[in-house]
């Protein structure tokens, strides 16, 4: 009985020792394989740092309103007898707007130039007497004084009656209305709005820090958004001679031609100030910078270190006849700092001119990931700032001018391209 128990003991020992001992090299066996495996290439698309020179500018916001506009009001009051002009029609200066009931005004000033007429020729009368001295000077300034009443009285009824017709102060296009014949008005009503369009003010408001950078005369160019991509130009004639309290920006004011008339009052502009000095940048397209809340990234792609290939050369010949298959270019997350966007084109500080970058799959590198550049061939005729594409490192054979050379001298050239394509 003893016997037996010892038996099955070891059996069991043997048995579940053998499967924990399996267990344990497979865990180990799995570790060293995936030590072993490296970091599976990435293939992706390249550019290259370029540098460009830009002209130096100002982003903006601003507004757009009308050199001359005004809402036209009624100085006096009175029912519209007359409109003159529909809504969006243009008017000269002088064009009658409209003209409201004047027969009452008209019959007092009727009235008054009787009036006048009678008391000049009393006055007429009385200064005759007065030189020959036969009517005293009290009575003599009596009729002065009436002849200047009765002027008065005719020359305010005029002034009723002028401001009864209401007209363009200038050249522009009226407004939508509702003015109808009828309609009552009293002094202060708005009769219509009337806008000047040819030419615009485009109201932009900066901050009090670049007033230094500022100058009459600078160019500013803008888009608005019911014009799409259309761009627009004008000229700042005006700075502010005050800064804002509440805001700290100044008001900068440029006058825009609008004799197309593609432009209206009030509309939002997405404008540029030109400074009108340049600039010397490194640019890479946008998609190349990784935006992130611990700021911007860009992976720049280098050829493999010299480093890296003495490991290769120390780790034995199993190294070394891997080293064909293992990438040339790694990248290298670096932190950069993003300027002015321009389109397509981000300016930037961190890299160097000709340095390579990633332009997409950022979210699938990290430092040190070896990638495939897909379009090497296209970037390496661009300007480079010492990484050398290996496709471009080892000169182009050149033609021969000279006749075809003897057999044997093609043996050898043979020989070592056979040997050249041997593993």
């Amino acid at each position: 009985m003893k016997k037996r128990l010892v038996i099955m003991a070891v059996v069991l020992t043997v048995i579940f020792g053998g499967a924990i001992g399996f267990k344990l090299l497979k865990r180990e066996m799995i570790r060293d394989y995936l030590a072993n495996m490296g970091t599976p290439t990435v293939p992706l698309n390249a550019a290259r740092v370029t540098p460009a020179t830009w002209e130096e500018r100002l982003p903006a916001i601003g507004s757009l309103r009308a050199r001359q506009g005004i809402e036209i009001r009624s100085e006096a009051s009175g029912v519209i007898d007359g409109v003159h002009v529909e809504s969006g029609q243009q008017v000269k200066a002088g064009d009658l707007i409209v003209t409201m009931d004047d027969e009452v005004e008209q019959a007092t000033l009727k009235s008054a130039k009787v009036r006048l007429a009678k008391a000049r020729r009393d006055f007429k009368r009385d200064q005759s007497l007065y030189e020959r001295e036969l009517l005293s000077e009290g009575e003599f300034e009596n009729s002065r004084s009436e002849v200047e009443s009765a002027e008065a009285m005719a020359e305010e009824t005029q002034g009723i009656i002028f401001r009864k017709s209401i007209r363009a102060p200038f050249d522009g296009t009226v407004g939508i209305h509702s003015l109808a014949e009828g309609h009552y008005l009293a002094p202060g009503d708005e009769v219509v709005t009337l806008q000047a369009l040819n030419t615009l003010y485009l109201d932009m408001m900066l901050p009090e820090k670049e007033l230094e950078r500022l100058s009459v005369g600078q160019q500013v160019s803008f888009t608005v958004p019911s014009r799409g991509d259309s761009q627009f130009n004008g000229e700042v004639r005006f700075i502010d001679a005050r800064i804002q309290s509440s805001s700290r920006n100044i008001l900068v004011r440029a006058e825009v031609d609008n004799a197309e008339g593609y432009l209206l009052p009030g509309m939002f502009a997405d404008a540029t100030i030109h400074l009108g000095q340049l600039k010397e940048v490194l640019t890479v397209p946008r998609e190349a910078v990784a935006y992130s809340l611990y700021g911007e990234t860009i992976y720049v792609l280098e050829q493999k270190s010299e480093a890296a290939d003495k490991k290769d050369q120390e780790g034995g010949e199993q190294q070394n006849e891997e080293q064909d298959s293992q990438p040339k270019w790694f990248a290298t997350r670096r932190q950069v700092s993003t300027g002015e966007v321009r389109g397509e084109v981000v300016a930037l500080e961190g890299v160097q001119a000709g340095d390579l970058v990633a332009r997409d799959t950022q979210n699938r590198l990290l430092g040190g990931t070896p990638v495939s550049i897909e379009n090497l061939e296209s970037l390496s005729g661009t300007a480079s700032s010492g990484t050398v594409s290996p496709t471009s490192a080892e000169p182009a054979p050149t033609e021969s001018a000279t006749t075809e050379p003897p057999a044997e001298a093609e043996a050898p050239a043979a020989t070592r391209s056979e040997t050249a394509e041997s593993p």
